[in-house]
């Protein structure tokens, strides 16, 4: 593993120190962001505890991230079915050039045979 930074955090009031690989300003941007998602949260609905509050983030992250892991999927996927069809297609390219090499010398064959 890496070199870890500790990281000290707070996230809806409360203070945390995260060892990471990331970089300090990545982890303090998340936490911000995951602060504001739940005191978001909670100025809406008044009645949802901390714990609450964490429960519907995470799953809306979750959810968010099983959304976009799936999307990467389908990427990836079309992306090795393009590259399939460009190696299909070099080798369709490839065949014709040797095609039209192979004309051509024959071409030049008869041009000389003929003295055309």
């Amino acid at each position: 593993m890496g070199n870890l930074n500790k990281v000290k955090i707070e996230i809806a009031g409360a203070g945390y120190t995260i060892a990471t690989s990331e970089q300090e300003g990545y982890v303090r941007d998340l936490a911000k962001e995951m602060s504001d998602d739940i005191e978001g949260l909670m100025a809406r609905n008044s009645t949802l505890s901390m714990n609450d509050a964490l429960v519907l983030c995470a799953i809306a992250y979750l959810s968010e991230y099983k959304k976009e892991a799936a999307n990467s999927d389908h990427i990836r996927s079309q992306l090795k079915e393009y590259l399939g069809d460009t190696a299909r297609a070099r080798m369709e390219v490839d065949e014709a050039n040797r095609r039209a090499d192979k004309l051509g010398r024959e071409l030049e064959e008869l041009r000389r045979r003929y003295g055309v």
